[in-house]
C-alpha cells in the first residue's frame, strides 16, 4: 500500500469517530452531591482502560487505540486512532519517556469473535511520539498477554494472564493451575528478549496459579496480584533478599521478594485482581504497611460480589508469603451492599490513588465509588457517580477530573469536590437524550484489516 493511501485511510477511520458533545446534564442514575458530571465520550464506547502521557490521553477499547487531546479536561478532542481488535489490554501501561503504549492481547479471542485457541498471547509496542499518526512499532509474542505491566520505568515489561487452553501445555510445568509472569527485557525496543525464565511461581500456597496483573508502586515496588494473594518484588538495585539471606542485585527478569503473601480473599475461584500501596498510608502509626486491593468474584450476590479490601504488610517482610501457608492480616473491606447510591452489589475492579486517602474506585455496574482508606480498617464511602446503564472498568485522576472508562457508555468525565467527609445526596437526573456512536469495524473493500472502516 502506498504511504498516500496509507494516509487516506487514516484520515478516513479518525473522521468516522464522531465527537461527544460537551453537556452538563448527568445521566440517569444515582450522583452524588460532591460529584459533578462534566462530560461523556460516548464514541469510546467498549472502553477498556486509559492512560495518560502528559496531557495526551490514550484510551484502549475492543476497536482500537484512541488519542485524545486533555489539556482541557471538561472538553477533549479526539487527536488519532489505530483501529484494531484488542483483547484485553485492561490495564494499559505508557511509557513516557520513549513516548510508547503497550498493548497486551489476551490468547483468547474477543467476545463476539469466532472461538479460537492459539497458546500464545503478544504485546504491541505503539509508538505515539506523534498521536495524530500512531505506528506500532514492534509485536512481541508472550505466553500470556491479558495484561502488560512495565516496571523498572518501562526497561522491563511484565505480562500476566491466563492461558487459552484448560490446562497447561508444553513446555510448561505440569501441575501449574495457571500463568505466571512472563517478562520482557525492553531496554532495546528494537530488540526486545524474553526472560530466561517466568516470574511469580508458586504463588498460591506453594502452586503455580494465574498472575493477573502487576503495579507499580512509587518506591519502585511491583505488586503482583493473582489467584491466592499479593506479592511485592523489588526489580532494580541491592536488597537483601529474605528467602537466601543474601544481597543480590534485582532487576526485570531477576526480581527480590519483598513483602506481601497469601490472602483469605481470592484464594480459589475469584482472585486478587490488581493491588497499590501507597507508602504514605499507616495502620497503627506504622507508615508502609497498608496495601489495598480488589478481588475480583463478578456475581449480583452482596455475599459474594468481589469487594474493596485492605491488608497488613506488617510480618510479611521476611519472605513469609512465598511459604505456604501465609496469610496477610485483613484489615477492611467494602462492598456497595446498602450504600448510598447503589442498588445492588457488583464486583469491584481498577481504582486509582488521589494521594491523600480517597480512591476513586469502578464497581461495574454500581459505577465509580469514591472511598476514604486513610482509616484502612473503616472504609467508607464519601461520593459516587452510578449511571443506570454502567458498566465502569476503571477510574483515573487527571488535572483534578476523573476520567472514567466505561465498557457501555463510552468516557465520563467527573469532577469530585468532595473532602472525604459528609454523606452524600442522591441526585437522580431526568432521561438522557445523549446519544451513543458504538465503534463497529469490518474490513476495508479495497485494503481488508489492514484498514478497518466503521460499520
Amino acid at each position: 500500500m502506498s504511504r498516500r493511501a496509507l494516509l487516506a485511510c487514516f484520515v478516513a477511520v479518525s473522521l468516522a469517530v464522531p465527537f461527544a458533545p460537551s453537556s452538563a446534564a448527568p445521566p440517569p442514575g444515582a450522583v452524588s452531591s460532591n460529584v459533578e458530571y462534566v462530560t461523556t465520550l460516548p464514541e469510546m464506547a467498549k472502553a477498556i482502560s486509559l492512560n495518560f502521557i502528559g496531557d495526551t490521553m490514550f484510551v484502549s477499547t475492543q476497536a482500537g487505540l484512541f488519542a485524545y487531546d486533555a489539556s482541557n479536561p471538561r472538553k477533549p478532542e479526539l487527536v488519532g486512532a489505530l483501529p484494531q481488535e484488542i483483547w484485553e489490554n485492561e490495564d494499559v501501561d505508557v511509557d513516557p519517556a520513549r513516548k510508547l503504549v503497550f498493548i497486551s492481547r489476551d490468547p483468547r479471542p474477543a467476545p463476539g469473535l469466532v472461538a479460537q485457541v492459539v497458546p500464545k498471547g503478544s504485546i504491541t509496542v505503539v509508538d505515539v511520539s506523534n498521536p495524530a499518526a500512531m505506528l506500532v512499532k514492534s509485536v512481541i509474542v508472550v505466553d500470556g498477554s491479558h495484561t502488560t505491566s512495565c516496571v523498572s520505568r518501562c526497561q522491563w515489561l511484565w505480562s500476566g494472564g491466563p492461558s487459552a487452553f484448560a490446562a497447561p501445555v508444553p513446555p510448561h510445568e505440569a501441575g501449574w493451575k495457571g500463568r505466571p509472569i512472563f517478562g520482557t527485557d525492553l531496554r532495546d525496543p528494537a530488540n526486545p528478549k524474553p526472560c530466561p525464565a517466568p516470574i511469580d511461581l508458586g504463588r498460591n500456597d506453594g502452586t503455580t496459579d494465574y498472575s493477573h496483573d502487576v503495579q507499580v508502586d512509587r518506591l519502585g515496588i511491583a505488586w503482583v496480584s493473582g489467584r491466592g494473594g499479593i506479592r511485592g518484588y523489588w526489580t532494580e538495585g541491592r536488597h537483601r533478599n529474605p528467602l537466601t539471606g543474601r544481597v543480590e542485585v534485582a532487576d526485570g527478569c531477576r526480581p527480590i521478594p519483598y513483602a506481601g503473601g497469601g490472602t483469605e480473599l481470592g484464594s480459589s475461584g475469584p482472585l486478587m485482581h490488581n493491588a497499590w500501596r501507597n507508602p504514605s498510608y499507616a495502620v497503627d502509626g506504622r507508615r508502609g504497611d497498608v496495601l489495598i486491593g480488589t478481588e475480583e468474584n463478578i456475581t449480583s450476590s452482596c455475599e459474594t460480589s468481589g469487594g474493596a479490601a485492605t491488608f497488613d504488610l506488617r510480618g510479611s517482610y521476611t519472605g513469609a508469603g512465598w511459604r505456604k501457608g501465609s496469610r496477610l492480616r485483613q484489615l477492611g473491606t467494602w462492598t456497595p451492599e446498602d450504600a448510598d447510591g447503589a442498588t445492588g452489589c457488583a464486583s469491584a475492579h481498577y481504582f486509582a490513588d488521589r494521594g491523600d486517602g480517597i480512591l476513586a474506585w469502578a464497581f461495574y455496574g454500581q459505577g465509580t465509588r469514591f472511598l476514604d482508606v486513610s482509616d484502612p480498617r473503616r472504609i467508607g464511602q464519601v461520593g459516587y457517580f452510578r449511571p443506570d446503564d454502567a458498566s465502569t472498568w476503571g477510574a483515573y485522576f487527571h488535572k483534578g477530573y476523573v476520567f472514567v472508562a466505561d465498557n457501555a457508555r463510552g468516557i465520563d468525565v467527573i469532577r469530585f469536590n468532595g473532602k472525604g467527609s459528609g454523606r452524600a445526596k442522591t441526585l437522580v437526573a431526568p432521561p438522557s437524550k445523549r446519544t451513543t456512536f458504538p465503534l463497529r469495524f469490518e474490513p476495508s473493500p479495497a485494503f481488508g484489516w489492514l484498514c478497518p472502516v466503521e460499520r
